[in-house]
């Protein structure tokens, strides 16, 4: 009975891995691909440490094809994990579309976001607004100034158009 090394059968595996794996990476499109990945993340820790992971996986792998190449064993490794945790973040995101309690804080969560953006829309009207009036206010105390020198109307109409 034949034995094969351990080197043997890594480089068996390794042969294997390369003839299934497609030799152009995928286009990784996060939010696009994990539709409100980044509400999903607020609302579950589990999914933000895989998410996490996932980032920094992705990096490291971006710069071991960057210096050492696609072929180096360690590149291998890193687009093995890559790809784990990429089906482990689908599988994490499915289990909370499917949870009632998750939906609940997601559209809890929502609301919040919309009444935040509300708010914050109205403030920047308000001091918009408060703007313009300041604007008005010093605009009619130099029509005042000028009025009070004497200078000619005519001059006066010009500031007006350009001031408007």
């Amino acid at each position: 009975m034949s034995h094969a090394s351990l080197t043997d059968l890594m480089n068996m595996m390794v042969a294997r891995a390369d003839a299934v794996r497609p030799q152009q990476a995928p286009d990784i499109p996060e939010e696009r691909y994990w539709h409100m990945i980044s509400l999903y993340i607020q609302i579950d820790p589990v999914l933000a440490q895989l998410y996490k992971q996932y980032c920094d996986t992705k990096d490291r792998l971006g710069q071991l094809l960057a210096n050492v190449g696609a072929n180096d064993p360690m590149t291998e490794i890193a687009w093995d994990m890559h790809d784990s945790l990429r089906s482990a973040i689908d599988t994490r995101l499915v289990e909370l579309k499917d949870n009632k309690e998750t939906n609940g804080k997601l559209a809890a969560l929502k609301n919040e976001e919309a009444l935040a953006q509300e708010r914050a829309e109205r403030e920047a009207r308000k001091q918009q607004s408060a703007k313009s009036l300041d604007e008005l206010i010093a605009f009619m105390m130099y029509v005042s100034f000028v009025m009070k020198n004497g200078l000619v109307f005519n001059d006066l109409r010009h500031d007006f158009a350009q001031a408007s």
